[in-house]
């Protein structure tokens, strides 16, 4: 049987082409070998949130003054609630593109020539080929036995003491959750500074706060190596020596491009990622690729944006990818979500001057909108409770090309953090009702 899409992948990228293939009538099948789903669903961004949600809950009442609370935490019956959760999630995925035709076939892919790929013994001939593998954790030589973001978020346990290798958003998110948990959490990132890919004035909250989770920083710090005896031995340059009975490594992903038989079809590469073009097509023009192995950003969002864009184009419509208003999300507390760029405006309103945001105990953070000369919308940044939730609002109004006062001009609910994007496009225009800014 000849397919008009095979697809090799079944994570956000993955599934998403499938579905939207099917809901144009073409016949798809779609390659996993592993579980449908991808990393995403089954090892990194829900049951990440879950644990984050788990740990943010528990501590939540024991900033909240009059509280005392008292909690018995079992890891072991929470993992079993969370892959329950999982499965359901991804059973529901599996049966919505089976719904629309698609053809699943578990196993390991391996692409024979540009119309052409083998699943175990069997063979199958298809028009377009989309490439949507994912990504996976660095590795570094050196390190004994770390664990990684699928194992770290199995653990049966609250580890006593945990080091975590690497200052970015994975490694501060679920450091940050785990202090929350009990665990003295260290944190050995070489660079001088954690959250590197962020605004400093967006980090400066996360860091109040870490030192408040009494959360150790070390930057400026590379690790020499690390030994497993029983506990963990982390010696850094400096010849200092940590010990700790859990180490995460979070140093960055890497593409996955090997171990299918890409290199079969010597497409061009563009660094360790396989190049596209803006239609999402690479050297050869019935192959796609999408998501994590396409380029930077590697987000789950970005690979379902890029499948839309890819199956446009399959089926004929002419779709480009823009990244204008792609959102970044960090899932700390509180959060911080950024999208867009920044322009000749810039309005910073206080999270401590927003009433919901105080309902919650919360002071640390502010909302920022970055506006052009005529006061058209070019980014904005939010570090408050719920910001992941927020920044759709900014992202629409940078798609759309609206006006900080559309966004002003907009009744939004009280007391709603939301609020908070609202009094930050009117400051752009000089009109906040709840903070003056200093002249």
């Amino acid at each position: 049987m000849r397919y008009d899409a095979a697809i090799i992948g079944s994570g956000p990228g993955g599934y998403a082409a499938a579905i939207r293939l099917g809901q144009h009538g073409r016949k798809v099948l779609l390659i996993e070998k592993d579980r449908i789903g991808g990393e995403c669903l089954n090892y990194g961004c829900i049951p990440s949130k879950a644990l984050i949600e788990l740990a943010n809950s528990m501590h939540y009442l024991k900033g909240m003054p009059g509280a005392n609370p008292s909690f018995n935490l079992n890891l072991k019956e929470w993992q079993t609630w969370k892959w329950t959760m999982i499965n359901r999630l991804t059973s529901g995925v599996e049966t919505l593109c089976k719904s629309y035709g698609v053809e699943i076939v578990k196993g390991t892919g391996l692409i024979l020539d540009e119309h052409h790929l083998s699943v175990s013994e069997a063979t199958y001939e298809f028009e377009n080929l989309i490439v949507a593998t994912g990504s996976s954790p660095v590795k570094i030589n050196g390190i004994d036995s770390p664990l990684y973001n699928r194992e770290i978020l199995d653990l049966q346990e609250v580890p006593r003491r945990l080091v975590i290798i690497g200052g970015g958003y994975i490694g501060i998110e679920l450091g940050m959750a785990f202090a929350k948990l009990g665990s003295q959490v260290t944190v050995v990132e070489m660079l001088d500074k954690i959250l590197t890919g962020a605004d400093p004035d967006l980090v400066r909250p996360i860091e109040r706060r870490l030192k408040e989770l009494n959360v150790g920083i070390l930057t400026s710090n590379r690790v020499r190596k690390v030994e497993k005896s029983g506990e963990y031995s982390v010696e850094l340059e400096n010849g200092e020596i940590l010990k700790a009975d859990q180490v995460l490594l979070t140093v960055g992903r890497r593409p996955n491009v090997t171990g299918f038989g890409l290199e079969r079809l010597n497409l061009q590469m563009d660094g360790p990622f396989i190049k596209t073009d803006r239609h999402m097509r690479t050297s050869l023009p019935n192959v796609y690729a999408i998501g994590d192995v396409a380029g930077q950003p590697m987000l789950a969002h970005k690979a379902y944006y890029d499948a839309e864009v890819a199956s446009d184009n399959i089926c004929g419509m002419d779709s480009v990818v823009d990244y204008r208003a792609m959102p970044f999300v960090i899932y700390t507390d509180p959060e911080v979500a950024y999208t867009g760029k920044k322009s000749v405006s810039e309005s910073s309103f206080p999270t401590a001057a927003n009433g919901r945001s105080l309902t919650m105990n919360n002071t640390l953070g502010s909302v920022h909108i970055y506006a052009d000369s005529k006061g058209i919308v070019t980014g904005g940044a939010v570090v408050a409770p719920h910001a992941s939730e927020l920044i759709s609002e900014i992202s629409l109004a940078v798609e759309s090309g609206l006006m900080a006062m559309d966004i002003g001009l907009t009744i939004h609910p009280h007391p709603t953090v939301s609020e908070g994007v609202k009094e930050a496009a009117e400051m752009i225009y000089g009109k906040p009702l709840h903070f003056k800014p200093r002249d």
